[in-house]
């Protein structure tokens, strides 16, 4: 198990994908904030199911723990 110091962090308006197997889900967006242990992203798009959603406005926002599932893209 990695420190949380080795703990790979996003910076302010990278685009990441934040993968969430339990729920067959997919979320790409922008991080907009730093926080201690997580971010926050603006969603652009969600894969559910494998069906497709886009946000018709990028005001809808998530959080993203530093140790889930995400990466760069």
């Amino acid at each position: 198990k990695k420190k949380k110091t080795d703990m790979a962090k996003p910076e302010v308006n990278d685009m990441i994908e934040h993968s969430e197997p339990t729920f067959d889900r997919v979320v790409t967006g922008k991080v907009t904030e730093l926080l201690d242990s997580q971010f926050i992203y603006e969603v652009h798009k969600v894969v559910e199911k494998g069906r497709e959603k886009i946000p018709a406005d990028k005001t809808s926002t998530r959080m993203c723990m530093f140790d889930e599932i995400w990466s760069k893209i």
